[in-house]
């Protein structure tokens, strides 16, 4: 069947800046995981063995789970790699790779790694969360625990807008770093705490809008808040961790302003960029809360799912998927 030659979107240079940030967040955030364990040819296979690596060092219980949960895991983690599975497919091959998928791929980078949090979490013993709210904590719980490997052991908590903040997992340089300076390994970090504090910032911006509708007295549209309401609030949020960065940016593209992950691209190549950057942070994200599923339930249940996803999806050995089945496969044997 012949391709569609699909128009190309015009560029609009007052979302220039705002595209060439996100590229260069998730360009220097993708390098870093792929770096760090996509050296033996697979991210999937390596995230794997990273976590195992990381929990030689932690205490984890490991259990039987009942068939409902057992059921639930599956469940969790296949939409997940169907998520995955979606964005593996759009990626895959830049010639033909269509720029307005971008506005999509926020979405689908979040609701991968959502449905495997959801997946670690039954598999961990804990509840389930039914929101978003509720598993971005549980999981920011996890993550201040020192559960999880570099680059996603990183929280800040504090009141950025006042400087207040406090750093884990990493150490950021005393030197700010523009957003718009190309990746390099040598301001990643520097990068990172950058992220999660303009996260936050923007998080507290939207609890302080909040805050200022509640006990309005009557004839005003708003109260004002001192600068001890907004300490107490920003003293009451959780930390800020990697996955409340990919909260943000699915709600920008579902709600805010998607064209900013598109119109901003300066062609096609760069559109493809953002987004292949995009598929490995998620692909890398996905395979650790595997492999911390894995640790409580044992690398059984997560062989026999994957192997039966990947027969039913009839997918590439190469492929997300094919590659999640090998991994686990691997580890059984």
């Amino acid at each position: 069947m012949p391709l569609i030659d699909m128009p190309r979107r015009f560029h609009d240079p007052e979302h220039a800046e705002s595209f060439r940030a996100y590229r260069n967040y998730f360009e220097d955030l993708a390098e870093t995981i792929d770096g760090l364990y996509g050296s033996s040819g697979s991210l999937t296979a390596g995230a794997h063995d990273g976590v195992e690596n990381h929990l030689r060092f932690k205490h984890v219980q490991r259990r039987v789970p009942d068939c409902p949960s057992s059921v639930t895991i599956k469940k969790s983690f296949q939409r997940s790699w169907a998520t995955l599975r979606c964005l593996d497919f759009v990626v895959e091959d830049s010639e033909i790779f269509y720029e307005d998928a971008n506005a999509w791929i926020p979405m689908q980078v979040y609701y991968a790694v959502y449905h495997a949090m959801q997946g670690f979490a039954i598999s961990s013993g804990q509840s389930a969360p039914k929101d978003h709210a509720g598993t971005l904590k549980l999981i920011g719980k996890e993550v201040v625990r020192g559960i999880l490997p570099t680059p996603w052991d990183v929280w800040c908590k504090g009141y950025p807008h006042i400087g207040e903040l406090e750093f884990g997992g990493l150490v950021p340089s005393e030197y700010p770093v523009h957003v718009l300076s190309p990746p390099d390994p040598l301001i990643s970090d520097d990068r990172l705490a950058m992220l999660l504090r303009t996260t936050r910032q923007k998080e507290l911006d939207r609890r302080f809008a909040q805050e200022r509708k509640r006990n309005v007295k009557p004839g005003r549209t708003r109260r004002n808040l001192t600068d001890t309401d907004k300490r107490n609030l920003a003293k009451s949020m959780a930390p800020t961790t990697l996955f409340d960065v990919l909260w943000r940016i699915r709600k920008k593209a579902n709600y805010e302003d998607a064209d900013a992950f598109v119109l901003g691209a300066n062609d096609k190549t760069d559109a493809w960029q953002l987004a292949k950057a995009f598929a490995i942070v998620t692909d890398g994200t996905v395979a650790v809360f595997e492999a911390l599923a894995a640790a409580y339930v044992g690398p059984r249940l997560l062989a026999d799912i994957s192997q039966a996803y990947a027969d039913r999806t009839r997918s590439d050995p190469v492929s997300a998927i094919g590659r999640r089945a090998a991994s686990w496969q691997d580890r059984t044997k």
